[in-house]
């Protein structure tokens, strides 16, 4: 799946993700299942526990006084949330569909926390490219990539070399993301299956229908037609 974008010669529009949870590991474990938008921890808080994300999406965001939101960042299937420094939260997260997390322990391996660490580190350098530089229909083509990435199946035939996932974050969600405003994002997606990059069912299901292309959109090498 990650090699589709691979193989396009473009630049990944974050960097790629890695899971350290097994399907086996994944399928063992017995934590509660969280419904969406189910707060996590809050930001400003006394510092929570570190979970890996089992199963579902949870997003990370930074929220104004006057109820600005940034999403930071969208996290799947075997990624860590609550890392960080200090004794307070840097952060809220919260789920964006149903979701089951894994307690880790503090003590967890020190490689294993140095390379979530530098993952965040550089999937945050990445957002800040995207915001200051990328076009509308760049970022949200960045944005179907890396959800693609970390919650798509590739199809069973390789010929199509598509990807198909379930759309974890809603217009809203997205827009606070990608600092666009949900009409935008609307549109932009419109212009994508009008390309016939994408296509989408149901509101939620997402089928990247032309992965070299999508990539090349997002660095910036494709334009889309008004």
């Amino acid at each position: 799946m990650l090699q589709m974008f691979a193989d396009c010669g473009a630049p990944p529009a974050f960097p790629p993700v890695s899971s350290t949870l097994s399907p086996q590991r994944a399928m063992s474990l017995a934590g509660p299942l969280l419904p969406p938008r189910t707060v996590v921890f809050l930001e400003g808080l006394a510092r929570s526990p570190q979970y890996r994300v089992v199963d579902g999406c949870v997003a990370t965001a930074q929220t104004l006084v006057d109820g600005r939101r940034q999403i930071i960042d969208l996290i799947g299937p075997g990624r860590l949330i609550g890392l960080g420094f200090g004794d307070q939260n840097r952060y809220s997260a919260e789920t964006l569909g149903f979701t089951r997390l894994e307690a880790v322990s503090e003590s967890m391996a020190q490689g294993e926390r140095d390379l979530a660490l530098s993952e965040m580190l550089a999937r945050s350098q990445s957002l800040v490219m995207l915001l200051g530089r990328k076009t509308a229909p760049e970022r949200v083509a960045s944005a179907l990539i890396d959800l693609a990435e970390q919650f798509g199946r590739a199809a069973r035939d390789r010929k199509r070399r598509s990807i198909t996932f379930h759309l974890y974050p809603t217009r809203g969600d997205l827009a606070d993301w990608l600092g666009l405003t949900i009409e935008t994002v609307s549109r932009c997606l419109t212009r994508l299956k009008k390309a016939g990059l994408i296509e989408i069912k149901h509101g939620d299901l997402v089928t990247v229908l032309d992965p070299e292309q999508l990539a090349g959109v997002a660095a910036g090498a494709y334009a889309l037609a008004n």
